[in-house]
């Protein structure tokens, strides 16, 4: 008991990014003018977060280990006593997804009596902080519905103007951010979207189809949707696509006062659930507003999967980048190459050989004398553990040049996938970095993102290991293999929820966010050119 205690304990977080700009703005709109003095806390904009000063270690050790008889990848061992993740399919990919969460440690006598109350998270979501200070560091980040044991008296001070609340197992909520309690668990109906940890996506995500498409604070009427589609088509007569404010001060008078914002096409949301108002169908998004089903588009995302390392024949493993036919030399020696009719697919994969030199142009070659530029073909090849890396941990290389990322168990490389990363040099960072923050989900906005997406609602299993540049889901996409970011790691999604389960800290049950703290050694995060 004391040991599960403890482990939970070190999970427990000191900063978090994006995802806690919700809950924040909770604790600093109702508090008290005491409160601006207090530190702000992190910027919507994940570029606003402070960068690690230790993690850009030169990558000195990461010279590829590419020997070794290459093969297609094939199933691993799908003996009982494999977990389910690490079971090939049929395909060579895994059969399921490792678990996320951790369990928080049981109440034991002496908790029962520190922690009497029920608590309620009744707002999106609420921040646990360090010490009851709106300037402390942060734990982690609970979503609306959530359920806690707090203390029984208040503690007033620390900028929150309603006092805190000390939750169990560690951590602080301030109540302004929308936290009940009682002697008994409240009754009340929190209308919050549980996200699903057990598929590759949390949420369900859709697409606004066109340009200052109005979000609505509720459920408006036929003379006000009148009105903000007036309004916003006038903004884009105006303005073009640029964004219009959100504060009701700094937009125009035409606006009614019933619409939150306006998006465009290309921005992103997640449902919550549907409704509808005089036989017309509006979507709820997880932030609450309103929009009319109509002006959005469901969006699924890629089924393309990485591949599981079979042990006995381990790496490298060459995914095809590009499309493209296969070579084959028109006489023994000769360097005339003619087409083939083989067309491998794009993200599958094709077993080479060797790679060799023809010309001035590098390529890869098959057993049967095949060949394929090297530019259209991503190899995930192993890579010796860095410095500081212990045997026992679970971490993963990035691979730059090659757009491959290989999940390690200690010495082992267990997975290879292909991701999408900064599309110029320099923005995603070369080194050896350690993960910052675990979410579930967390949105980024107000930044020009991967191309045409502007606005991202709840991102999906993002793990931020540099400032602003995380591994994450990329829902919108199915680029896998080139370089199009703007710094970030993109997965697919389903390679981004194995990844974030293989990766420590776990996140405590029920929370949505965890920062690594105390004596708990966060994965390494290893970016090579």
């Amino acid at each position: 008991m004391a040991s599960a205690r403890g482990r939970w304990l070190e999970l427990a977080g000191s900063f978090l990014l994006g995802g806690g700009v919700v809950a924040a703005s909770y604790e600093w709109s109702r508090a008290s003018e005491s409160a601006t003095t207090a530190q702000p806390i992190a910027s919507a904009d994940p570029d606003a977060a402070p960068a690690d000063p230790t993690s850009n270690v030169p990558p000195t050790y990461a010279g590829a280990e590419s020997e070794g008889t290459p093969s297609e990848p094939q199933p691993v061992d799908s003996d009982a006593t494999v977990p389910e993740h690490m079971r090939g399919d049929e395909l060579g990919s895994y059969a399921g997804f490792p678990a996320i969460e951790t369990p928080l440690p049981p109440m034991m006598a002496q908790d029962e009596s520190e922690f009497p109350r029920h608590g309620l998270v009744t707002s999106a979501a609420v921040i646990v902080r360090a010490r009851a200070e709106l300037a402390a560091p942060i734990h982690g980040i609970l979503r609306g519905g959530t359920r806690v044991r707090v203390d029984q008296e208040r503690s007033f001070g620390g900028g929150c103007s309603q006092g805190w609340h000390k939750v169990f197992p560690r951590g602080w909520i301030c109540l302004n951010a929308g936290l009940s309690s009682g002697d008994e668990p409240p009754q009340d109906e929190v209308v919050a979207v549980v996200p699903d940890l057990e598929g590759p996506l949390p949420y369900e995500y859709w697409r606004v189809n066109a340009d200052a498409t109005p979000f609505f604070h509720r459920l408006p009427g036929f003379g006000e949707q009148d009105q903000a589609d007036g309004a916003g088509q006038a903004w884009i007569a105006e303005h073009g696509r640029e964004p219009m404010p959100t504060a009701p001060s700094e937009r125009p008078a035409e606006v009614p006062a019933v619409v939150k914002e306006y998006m465009n096409a290309g921005f992103y949301v997640t449902k919550a659930s549907e409704e509808v108002k005089s036989e017309r169908r509006f979507l709820r998004t997880t932030r609450g507003s309103y929009a009319r089903k109509y002006q959005l588009g469901q969006r699924e995302p890629t089924q393309f999967r990485g591949k599981l390392v079979d042990p006995e024949v381990g790496l490298p493993i060459h995914f095809i980048r590009r499309e493209m036919p296969l070579m084959k030399r028109e006489a023994q020696g000769s360097d005339v190459l003619l087409k083939t009719d083989t067309m491998p697919e794009r993200l599958g994969t094709w077993k080479f050989v060797k790679k060799l030199h023809i010309g001035t142009v590098d390529y890869y070659e098959d057993a049967e004398g095949q060949l394929m530029r090297s530019y259209a073909v991503g190899e995930a090849h192993k890579i010796k553990r860095p410095p500081g890396i212990g045997q026992a941990e679970h971490w993963v290389h990035v691979d730059l040049s090659e757009q491959v990322l290989v999940a390690y168990d200690g010495d082992t490389p267990v997975f290879a996938t292909l991701v999408s990363t900064g599309k110029t040099p320099g923005m995603t960072p070369v080194g050896v970095h350690r993960v910052q923050i675990k979410h579930v989900a967390t949105s980024m906005r107000d930044q020009p993102m991967e191309d045409e997406a502007y606005s991202i609602d709840d991102v999906p299993w993002t793990q931020y290991f540099q400032g602003s540049v995380a591994l994450h889901g990329a829902f919108w996409h199915a680029g896998f293999g080139i370089e199009r970011s703007h710094g970030c790691v993109n997965l697919s999604p389903a390679d981004a929820r194995w990844l974030f389960g293989f990766t420590e800290p776990l996140v405590p049950t029920g929370w949505h966010a965890i920062s690594p703290s105390g004596n708990a050694k966060p994965s390494a995060v290893v970016v090579t050119e």
